[in-house]
């Protein structure tokens, strides 16, 4: 929380791999949760075209020129990740900024 509170922007990027809408959008629970300790936070839907989900949000943070990414880790059973592959083994494998990770 230190850091989201002392950053100036702070981007909550969900990948948007349908074009659903529900009645409240993905990651707005979390944006009041962030205002409610003075984070001054946007939510950011970013379509996921041909590139993985992965490459998205990087690419996403080279534009946006973000700090640092921070994000949750979840693990699959090996063979669900050998055959869908993972985000987390994918931001692993290829992040290029500084990432806080938390499983």
């Amino acid at each position: 929380m230190p850091f989201l509170t002392r950053s100036g922007k702070t981007s909550i990027v969900v990948a948007d791999t349908h074009s659903a809408q529900s009645a409240e959008p993905p990651g707005a629970d979390i944006a009041t949760h962030l205002s409610r300790h003075g984070v001054n936070a946007t939510i950011e839907r970013i379509p996921v075209s041909k590139i993985d989900v992965s490459n998205t949000i990087l690419s996403y943070a080279a534009d946006a020129g973000a700090d640092l990414i921070v994000m949750g880790g979840y693990g699959h059973s090996r063979l669900r990740e050998f055959i869908l592959g993972g985000m987390t083994r994918g931001m692993l494998a290829s992040m290029t900024k500084p990432t806080l990770m938390s499983h």
